[in-house]
């Protein structure tokens, strides 16, 4: 598997590459240009104006406006990978037929490329915020999990498990694998399903069971979802 991982990569890299650039410049360059616009502001962090969200209070009271800034964080990522695995099958199906390499394969690299684009725009998006608040000495401020890492986590699995939605979705209808996730963000900010996986990615609506709780559950959601994505990518061939 890893062969094929090698052998897709550098294709997969080629597909996204000027998307990825282009978001996580765009990103950064956006939690540079927030943080100079609060630096005034000592109640507040770049964390905050990502991650707040809104509120259960908000939600009953009929005063919900949609977190702009969270719904682009976590909508981002989606318009990067678009339809590429779709693109990379069609450029590389009769190479791999050729080499004889086992269908069962393909869906695991391609969890592999996901966790590619979710790893480098995590890790870039937020290195960046946690930077701007050192630098604003507001590292903890109004955080509600006990440490970065734990926010980390639970912003790591929420992407990637968007774009598992995605993926699947793809499967299916593409224009429906945009319109479903968006979707989803929207539905949470606007409703008070304290049910919702996804909303545990404000930091609002974190459980009061403990931000540990939170990524367990997230992380039983990802591994259930990627089950689910390899059965379907085995079982259902890109036209």
């Amino acid at each position: 598997m890893w062969r094929l991982f090698q052998n897709q990569f550098l294709f997969y890299w080629h597909i996204i590459r000027i998307r990825l650039i282009f978001w996580l410049i765009f990103m950064n360059l956006a939690i540079i240009t927030l943080t100079f616009h609060i630096a005034d502001n000592p109640h507040i962090s770049v964390i905050n104006l990502f991650f707040d969200g809104t509120s259960y209070a908000m939600v009953e009271t009929h005063h919900v406006v949609l977190p702009v800034l969270w719904f682009v964080y976590f909508f981002a990522p989606l318009l990067i990978s678009l339809n590429s695995f779709k693109q990379l099958w069609q450029a590389r199906t009769m190479h791999l037929r050729g080499l004889q390499i086992p269908p069962r394969q393909f869906a695991n690299v391609n969890l592999l490329l996901l966790g590619f684009i979710t790893t480098t725009y995590c890790a870039s998006t937020m290195t960046s915020m946690f930077l701007a608040s050192i630098a604003t000495s507001r590292a903890g401020l109004s955080t509600t999990p006990g440490t970065f890492s734990e926010l980390l986590c639970l912003t790591w699995l929420g992407v990637f498990t968007l774009l598992l939605v995605q993926a699947i979705g793809n499967r299916f209808n593409p224009p429906l694998a945009l319109i479903v996730p968006a979707t989803i963000l929207i539905a949470t900010a606007y409703t008070e399903n304290r049910f919702n996986p996804f909303s545990f990615l404000m930091l609002n609506r974190l459980p009061t069971i403990g931000t540990w709780n939170a990524i367990l559950i997230s992380l039983g959601i990802v591994l259930a979802m990627t089950l689910g994505y390899v059965i379907i990518d085995r079982n259902i061939k890109l036209a």
